[in-house]
């Protein structure tokens, strides 16, 4: 069945500009763009390029200057509380326990709330841990709870602003497959910015490469198809990159990112 382009996330015209009595940056210039919905998004570049301000746009956090933004044809406005963002700090409560900072913010509805948050709890890995203050946690254990509370709110836009960037590579691994588990049986729509390659390739439906601010998609990259199992995903970014066409994607990705950043632009689409 074909999407309804009106329910994407959709950039019309955006503008945006930071700016204090001395400097001004510009980060959007008439920014258009149209993310799929209920699907996975990557968006790679540049450090300074606007890809953190893209997800502050859509989360509500700073308002475009110019233009719109809409998901499923309504202005962010009108659906904010549809909306969750995960950024690199966990940024937990120190004195709450996992249970009571995974619950923060959702006070209504308490007849259901626990046990929701104990289906959360065990499908993020963290049973046992309710107790658990955030001092006594890992960094992974961190950003698990960082994730269950923004899955908590049941949300249409998952926003991810590298929230794997600070673990070790098997941590960020376990816990980006369990988050994909969750969000394809949710039907969540989900924008990544990532600064892995590797991440972006193996766990998104589409790859957008940016140049420097004022922030472009430079190139749009698409998997290929996975001939040894259901998804990239299921088989694991250890076996996917044992697979030639797998490399290949990756290496195509790298080669494009880098090209864009020493030379300036590419062709737009790549399948």
């Amino acid at each position: 069945m074909l999407s309804n382009p009106l329910k994407n996330l959709i950039f019309d015209k955006v503008c945006f500009s930071y700016h204090d009595k001395y400097n001004e940056k510009e980060i959007c210039k008439n920014f258009n763009l149209s993310i799929t919905n209920r699907s996975f998004t990557s968006i790679i570049g540049p450090s300074g390029s606007g890809k953190t301000s893209l997800l502050k746009l859509i989360s509500g956090l700073i308002k475009c200057k110019e233009g719109s933004i809409k998901f499923e044809d309504k202005r962010l406005i009108d659906i904010i509380e549809n909306i969750s963002l995960v950024q690199q700090k966990a940024s937990l409560m120190p004195w709450l326990n996992v249970y009571q900072n995974i619950a923060l913010g959702k006070i209504n509805n308490k007849k259901n709330l626990k046990n929701e948050i104990k289906k959360i709890i065990i499908d993020v890995g963290l049973d046992g841990f309710e107790n658990f203050f955030p001092s006594q946690l890992s960094g992974g254990m961190l950003q698990r709870v960082a994730i269950a509370r923004a899955l908590l709110f049941k949300p249409k836009l998952l926003l991810l602003d590298e929230p794997f960037a600070a673990l070790d590579n098997l941590s960020r691994e376990i816990i980006a497959s369990e988050l994909m588990s969750i969000v394809k049986k949710e039907d969540v729509t989900v924008i990544m910015v990532t600064h892995s390659i590797e991440e972006a390739a193996l766990l998104s439906d589409e790859v957008l490469i940016t140049g420097k601010a004022p922030i472009k998609i430079e190139k749009r990259c698409f998997p290929p198809k996975c001939s040894n199992s259901e998804s990239w995903q299921k088989l694991g970014l250890r076996k996917s990159l044992e697979d030639k066409s797998f490399q290949n994607y990756v290496k195509l990705i790298r080669d494009t990112s880098y090209k864009i950043m020493n030379k300036g632009t590419v062709d737009i689409e790549e399948k």
